[in-house]
Order: C-alpha cells, then structure tokens, then sequence
C-alpha cells in the first residue's frame, strides 16, 4: 500500500464488530490495524486482487444468510472466479477468514 495509517484511537466496543476487507494483501497489510480495533475478520485477501462489488456482493449475501465464515469465504471465491476466470483453488487460497 502507498499510504500510512495514523495510530487507532479511542476505546473498543464492547459489541463484536466484523470486517470485510478486499485490496491487494488487505490481512498482511491491515491486520495489526484491525486487531487494535478488536474487530473480527469475515474476509479479507493473502494477495494481488480486483477488489470487486460481486465478491463483496456474495460475502454479504452470506452474511446477511447467517453462513459461517468458510461458506462466506467460499461464496467470495467463487464469485472472484466467475469473473475474473483465476480458478477456483486460486481464488479461495485468495480469501481467507478470522
């Protein structure tokens, strides 16, 4: 990323939050940020990616369906695939969860 973070501030919610996050690296980049938070990743990236409104358009359908994390994980994934034609093993190794 091209970009810093200032330092997060305030207290932590006592409501779980989760998160949804898609760029390119978004869990190697963004994890110390989110976890500071005390948020829960739903989904997030391991590499280079189309940050897409049909990959987030099938997480949230699965989350809206209550799935678990890996059914939302796989929704996001094969969504990625129908679009961006990588494969469905390279997509779902794209996304991951928590």
């Amino acid at each position: 990323m091209d970009f810093q973070i200032s330092p997060i501030a305030g207290t932590k919610g006592s409501k779980p939050r989760r998160t949804i996050i898609l760029a390119c690296a978004s869990k190697a980049f963004f994890s110390p940020y989110i976890r500071q938070t005390g948020a829960e990743p739903l989904l997030w990236t391991t590499g280079l990616m189309a940050p897409e409104a049909h990959t987030l358009m099938a997480a949230l359908t699965g989350w809206i369906a209550n799935e678990d994390n890996q059914a939302i994980r796989q929704r996001a994934a094969q969504a990625y695939n129908k679009y961006q034609k990588c494969g469905a093993r390279a997509a779902l190794r794209l996304f991951t969860t928590n």
